[in-house]
């Protein structure tokens, strides 16, 4: 399953694909903490804004 992190400040936007859902929310925060607005998209098309970003990087979602 693949991650794409959506990103955007002032004015820019980025997209970062990871395969790990942990390795993306990983990524995820370290855009936040430096300012970025984020959040991951999966496969299915769930968004996940960073207060779900435990949820993302549950169990459920290393297996699916």
């Amino acid at each position: 399953m693949t991650f794409a992190i959506h990103a955007s400040k002032d004015g820019q936007s980025v997209v970062t694909i990871r395969i790990n859902p942990a390795v993306a929310v990983d990524k995820a925060r370290v855009l936040e903490r430096s300012g970025w607005q984020v959040h991951v998209t999966d496969a299915a098309g769930h968004q996940f804004d960073p207060l779900d970003f435990d949820r993302l990087s549950s169990p459920a979602h290393e297996t699916a």
